[in-house]
């Protein structure tokens, strides 16, 4: 289900995320705005003893100063199975505010499931990662083929964790 959404909500620049399931005999799932809830400013300034361990173990530094993407959005629906095990839905809004966003679509860059490539394009860009390949030369035959949205971190991430996987196989 979350596939059908995303490729509906995704690129009119709003996406959706599970808020909750409840199975009671019919399925229920609560669905919210990916920038509903309010942003967590209350982390304690980060100790250099924690900065050093993460350099150390080749992580990045946690960082404090990111700014959050969530807005306060109250737009949420909740589907409901109409008979057990049919596979049909009903849409519920709880209340009238729970139907408009209060804000304009996002970039897609700003919304990480908007970045995701397909399996068959993931698969093909861990090999060419695996291979070598230099990530400006990812990006060019990405842009080629479509997929306009990977940023470049992206791809440096995804280099890190196969190299981390490799890693623990050899291990």
């Amino acid at each position: 289900m979350q596939e059908e959404l995303d490729q509906w909500t995704i690129p009119r620049g709003y996406s959706m995320r599970i808020a909750g399931a409840k199975v009671t005999g019919k399925k229920k799932v609560r669905w919210v705005c990916f920038r509903g809830g309010e942003a967590r400013h209350h982390r304690a300034p980060v100790d250099a003893s924690i900065i050093e361990q993460a350099k150390n173990e080749g992580r990045r530094k946690p960082t404090t100063d990111r700014l959050s993407k969530k807005c306060g959005c109250l737009f949420k629906f909740e589907v409901i199975e109409t008979t057990k095990g049919s596979d049909l839905w009903v849409l519920h809004y709880p209340n009238e505010e729970h139907k408009v966003h209060n804000h304009g679509p996002s970039d897609q860059t700003s919304d990480p499931r908007a970045r995701k490539l397909p399996s068959y394009m993931s698969a093909e860009v861990d090999q060419w990662l695996r291979e070598g390949w230099q990530v400006s030369k990812i990006q060019e035959e990405l842009k080629g083929r479509g997929f306009t949205n990977v940023l470049n971190t992206d791809l440096y991430n995804r280099k890190r964790l196969l190299k981390k996987d490799e890693g623990h196989m050899l291990g």
